[in-house]
């Protein structure tokens, strides 16, 4: 009886070790994951503020654009292109 409670006991540690040892690697992968989900997150961000960015930009240049035509017509009068 004895020596089947220690026999038990004995795979029970097994058990608890293979347990924690597994734990401690379903911890590891859950790390990874949760650390390739915050780079894309912060990468996805990054992408929105350059798109709002370039949006900026790009009508800035429009806007600028529409201003030397402008200077240009002041500069060369000509009826075709009212500012």
């Amino acid at each position: 009886m004895y020596a089947e409670a220690l026999h038990e006991n004995d795979k029970l540690k097994s058990r608890l070790q293979d347990s924690k040892q597994e734990l401690v690697k379903i911890r590891s992968q859950l790390d990874k994951v949760t650390q390739r989900h915050d780079r894309i997150s912060e990468r996805s961000t990054a992408v929105e503020s350059e798109k709002r960015e370039k949006q900026a930009l790009e009508k800035r240049v429009s806007n600028m654009e529409d201003e030397i035509k402008c200077l240009k017509e002041h500069l060369q009068p000509s009826p075709s292109y009212p500012c």
